[in-house]
């Protein structure tokens, strides 16, 4: 079970989706979108919508000229040692993630922004010069794949492996 809310401090609003406050743990886990004068105002011009899939995805809908934007914060399981671990908690997450992607209006711009615990190696550069740029890691994990395996499916880039970056700050 998760907990999920919005409170507005000032002009700002902070939406969040997080594990239940219930049932907290040194692993809880948690997303939020914090939203600045201009950003609330143009998400209170479109309804003040946003929906919390579940306590790793949230999307929030903001009305912008000439398009709408559609942003969805995630926060991906780790890459468990345990095979059947991974499986159990990465594929409802990708599948969520597929379900939140899939309610966006296709006129939106889309913005998948958070830490996916991916390693994106440059194999798939040379594969893939459409999902993956230039400036990817040495090699990719088992998150990576997932990601790759997502955004292609999705005709979706991995943004920043499109910028050079210190190694430190090349995972997605």
């Amino acid at each position: 079970m998760y907990d999920c809310g919005r409170t507005t401090v000032d002009d700002y609003t902070l939406i969040y989706s997080r594990h239940s406050s219930s049932d907290k743990t040194r692993s809880a886990h948690g997303v939020a979108i914090y939203l600045n004068k201009q950003a609330t105002t143009a998400w209170k011009n479109l309804g003040s919508t946003w929906e919390a899939a579940n306590e790793r995805i949230l999307m929030v809908l903001l009305a912008c000229k000439p398009i709408n934007v559609s942003g969805i914060a995630v926060y991906a399981p780790i890459n468990s040692k345990n095979q059947q671990m991974t499986s159990t908690t990465s594929d409802p997450f990708y599948a969520d993630l597929q379900t939140t992607l899939d309610k966006v209006l296709k006129s939106d711009m889309v913005l998948i922004i958070g830490d996916f615990n991916a390693r994106i190696g440059v194999q798939q550069h040379t594969t893939s010069r459409n999902v993956v740029g230039p400036y990817a890691v040495d090699a990719i994990n088992e998150n990576g794949e997932r990601l790759f395996d997502f955004c292609s499916l999705n005709n979706r880039v991995i943004s920043n492996t499109f910028f050079q970056h210190k190694p430190i700050h090349q995972k997605s």
